[in-house]
C-alpha cells in the first residue's frame, strides 16, 4: 500500500505543511478525506496559529490558554474553525477586500437625534473647501467586543399599540444577534452616544424646554450611563467544539450561548443650567470605567466664552439608582450646585473637580474664540484601588492646520499641520503633561519623524532569524473594558513601547503623517499589528479632479500572511520602491457588493512600508462622517445615506 504524506509522522507532516500558506493549507482540506482529517486534527491547527498569526486576537489568547495550562479551554475550542477563520480575515484584509458587507439602517429624525454642532473650521485653498471637522455619529461601537450600539429605524420596532417607537439597539458584529438597550426615547433628545471601557454613555436633553415662552430655549442635558457585559458561556472569541460536531460547526452553536445585558448605573445632570439646541453652544466629554469628563464652551455677547470643565466619579453599578430626569421640577432653575441625583445615594456620581475659564488658562487650556479642542480622552485606568481615590491623567487633543478657515480658525495658523495634547490630573496640583508637534520644519520641510513608528508596529520584528512579537495578552483594547485580569503580565521592552506609542497622552502625529495628507481616521490594531487609515490631500484634489481619498490598510501582505521586518533602529538599505495595480476576485458576498470596475485594489510597497487600498467606491460606502473605527476582524463606517457599513474580514 503506497504511504500517503497524511501517514508520515506528525513532526514531519507539520514541518512540510509549515512551508504553505494559510490560505494553500485550507485548500489542501478539499483533496481528500484523509486531508481534511489531518489537516483540522487541533494540534496541527494550534500549531499553525501560532507560526502564522500569533499576534491576532485568537493567537494571543491561544498563547494565553498555554501560559495558564488552561487545557480545558484549550480542548473545548475548535481551532480548525479558528485557523480557517484566520486564514480568510487576513487573505482579504492583506488584498483590502472585505469578506462580507453588512449595511444597518438607522434611524433619521431631528426631533429625536439632534447632535452637538462641530466648530466652524474647514480647509480652504485655491478657491476649493473641504471639512475640517465632522459632525459626531449617531452610533457607536466597542471594537474589542464587538457590540455595535445604533438608533433604530422606528418602522422596525412597535409598542403595545402597534405605533413606531424610536429604540437604540445594540448588534453583535460576531453573531449578527441583536438586543434592545434600556434606554427610553421618548420625551429624549440625543446629543452624543459613546460606549467605552465597557460603559455605554447617552448624552440628552428633554425635548421640552426649561422655559417655552422664550426665544431661544434652554434644555436641561443629562448622561444616562450604563454597564456592559457579556453574559453566557461563550467569550465571543473562541468557538467551541461539541464531540461529534462538524469541522467549523462550532460557531452556531456558541452564538446561543452569548448575549449582551445592559445595567443602568447612573443618570446625572452634565450642566447646572442646560444648553440652547441652536448650534451656538459646544460641550466635549469622554468617560472610562470609573470616571466621567465634561468640557462646556458656551459664547457670550462681547465677551469670552464661558468655559468650564468638570470631573465626575461614577459610583459602582446599581439597578436602585434614581433618575432625575424622572423627579417632578417645578422650578424652571434648578440649584445651582446639582451634583447629586440623590445625596443619600453613595453609588451616585459625585464632582470631584470642577474647573473655570481661569483655571483653563493657567494651564493652557481655554479655547476662546479661537477653539482648537479636536477630542478629549482619559488614561485607561483612573481609579487607584489601594488607596481608594482617583489617579491618572484627562488629556485635551488640540489641532490646527495652515489651510484651515472659518470662524473658529486661528488668526495664526501653524506652518504646517499642529497637533498637541496637553494632560492634567484628575485631582491634586500636579504638573501638567504637554506632547506638541508642528509636523516638521527647517529648511527643507522634513515632516514629523514619529510616523515611521506606528507604521513599523504593524510588523512582527525579525533579528538573526528569531521573530519578536509584542507580547500582548490581555486582549483589551479599552484597558479592563471586558473585566479580565492583567495584573500577571510580566513587562517587556516591546510592550512598553507598544503602549508607549498608543497612550491617550501623546500627541495625534497619525494626523499629518505625509503631510499634505490628512489621515481623516484611523484603526489602529497595534496587538495585531495591523491599521487602517482614512487619508486624504485636499491640496492635490486642486490640482486635479482624478485625485481621490484612500483607504489602505497596513501591516498584512497580499497573501494573508503578517509582515515581518528587520529590527527597530536597523536600516534596510535593500529597500526599493515599487508600485503595482491588480485586480482580484472578491468572494461571493463581496462581489455582489462591488461592481467589476470597483474591485480594483492597490498595492504598494515604499518607504511607508506595504499597504494596500481598497477601491475607490469604499470612502462613499464608510467615510460619510469621517470616521472609522475596527479592529481586525471587522471595520465599521457610515455612508452617505447616513446609515452604518460593516466590512468584516
Amino acid at each position: 500500500m503506497p504511504l500517503s504524506l497524511t501517514d508520515l509522522p506528525y513532526t514531519i507532516f507539520t514541518a512540510i505543511i509549515a512551508h504553505l500558506s494559510p490560505t494553500q493549507t485550507i485548500l489542501c482540506r478539499r483533496l481528500s478525506r484523509a486531508f481534511l482529517a489531518a489537516l483540522t486534527r487541533n494540534d496541527l491547527c494550534i500549531s499553525l496559529i501560532l507560526a502564522h498569526f500569533p499576534r491576532s486576537l485568537e493567537g494571543r489568547r491561544l498563547r494565553k490558554f498555554l501560559k495558564s495550562n488552561n487545557l480545558a479551554a484549550l480542548e473545548s475550542g475548535d481551532w480548525a474553525a479558528v485557523f480557517a477563520t484566520l486564514a480568510r480575515r487576513y487573505y482579504h484584509l492583506g488584498n483590502a477586500l472585505p469578506w462580507k458587507v453588512e449595511r444597518v439602517t438607522v434611524l433619521k429624525d431631528e426631533d429625536v437625534l439632534r447632535g452637538v454642532a462641530p466648530w466652524e473650521r474647514h480647509l480652504s485653498l485655491n478657491g476649493k473647501t473641504a471639512p475640517f471637522h465632522f459632525w459626531d455619529p449617531v452610533w457607536t461601537v466597542a471594537p474589542g467586543e464587538g457590540l455595535l450600539v445604533y438608533p433604530a429605524a422606528a418602522a422596525d420596532v412597535l409598542d403595545a399599540d402597534d405605533a413606531k417607537v424610536p429604540r437604540y439597539r445594540a448588534r453583535d458584529l460576531q453573531t449578527e444577534r441583536e438586543v434592545d438597550v434600556p434606554f427610553d426615547l421618548r420625551g429624549k433628545i440625543v446629543r452624543r452616544v459613546r460606549i467605552s471601557h465597557g460603559v455605554l454613555v447617552f448624552e440628552w436633553c428633554e425635548q421640552e424646554p426649561i422655559a417655552p415662552d422664550e426665544a431661544v430655549s434652554t434644555h436641561r442635558h443629562y448622561a444616562s450611563v450604563y454597564s456592559v457585559r457579556r453574559t453566557g458561556s461563550w467569550d465571543g472569541v473562541i468557538p467551541r467544539r461539541e464531540d461529534g460536531g462538524e469541522v467549523g460547526d462550532a460557531s452556531s452553536r456558541t452564538s446561543e450561548e452569548s448575549t449582551w445585558e445592559f445595567e443602568l448605573r447612573c443618570e446625572f445632570r452634565i450642566h447646572p443650567l442646560g444648553f440652547y439646541l441652536d448650534h451656538q453652544e459646544r460641550f466635549f466629554s469622554t468617560h472610562n470605567a470609573t470616571h466621567y469628563v465634561v468640557y462646556t464652551w458656551q459664547p457670550w455677547p462681547n465677551a469670552e466664552p464661558i468655559e468650564s470643565l468638570t470631573i465626575w466619579e461614577l459610583g459602582p453599578p446599581s439597578s436602585s439608582t434614581p433618575q432625575p430626569s424622572q423627579q417632578p421640577s417645578e422650578s424652571a432653575t434648578p440649584p445651582p450646585e446639582h451634583h447629586h441625583p440623590n445625596t443619600n445615594n453613595p453609588s451616585s456620581p459625585r464632582i470631584i473637580r470642577k474647573m473655570h475659564g481661569r483655571d483653563l488658562r493657567d494651564l493652557s487650556l481655554r479655547q476662546s474664540h479661537r477653539p482648537a479642542l479636536r477630542a478629549m480622552a482619559l488614561d485607561d485606568c483612573t481609579w487607584d484601588a489601594a488607596r481608594s481615590c482617583a489617579c491618572g491623567h484627562v488629556f485635551f487633543t488640540e489641532e490646527e492646520h495652515r489651510w484651515s478657515a472659518g470662524p473658529h480658525s486661528s488668526a495664526h495658523p501653524p506652518r504646517l499641520h499642529r497637533v498637541k495634547t496637553t494632560g492634567i490630573p484628575l485631582v491634586g496640583q500636579g504638573p501638567r503633561w504637554v506632547d506638541d508637534c508642528g509636523g516638521g520644519g527647517g529648511v527643507n520641510l522634513r515632516f514629523c519623524w514619529r510616523g515611521r513608528w506606528r507604521r513599523d508596529m504593524t510588523e512582527a520584528e525579525e533579528e538573526d532569524g528569531v521573530t519578536f512579537y509584542d507580547d500582548d495578552d490581555d486582549d483589551n483594547d479599552e484597558g479592563g473594558s471586558a473585566g479580565n485580569d492583567d495584573g500577571g503580565i510580566a513587562w517587556s521592552p516591546e510592550r512598553a513601547w507598544s503602549h508607549s506609542q498608543t497612550w491617550p497622552g501623546r500627541a495625534p502625529c497619525w494626523r499629518h503623517d505625509d503631510f499634505p495628507y490628512v489621515t481623516l481616521s484611523e484603526v489602529f490594531d497595534a496587538a495585531a499589528g495591523v491599521r487602517v487609515i482614512a487619508r486624504d490631500c485636499f491640496m492635490l484634489e486642486t490640482l486635479s479632479v482624478h485625485i481621490r481619498p484612500k483607504i489602505r490598510v497596513q501591516g498584512v501582505g497580499s497573501n494573508g500572511a503578517k509582515l515581518v521586518s528587520g529590527r527597530r533602529g536597523t536600516t534596510d538599505t535593500n529597500k526599493t520602491t515599487t508600485a503595482a495595480s491588480t485586480s482580484t476576485t472578491a468572494s461571493t458576498t463581496a462581489k455582489d457588493h462591488a461592481s467589476s470596475s470597483s474591485r480594483q485594489t492597490h498595492k504598494i510597497a515604499s518607504k511607508n512600508g506595504h499597504e494596500v487600498q481598497f477601491a475607490d467606491a469604499m470612502w462613499s460606502e464608510m467615510m460619510g462622517k469621517g470616521f472609522i473605527c475596527g479592529d481586525e476582524r471587522w471595520l465599521v463606517g457610515e455612508d452617505t445615506k447616513g446609515d452604518v457599513t460593516i466590512l468584516v474580514f
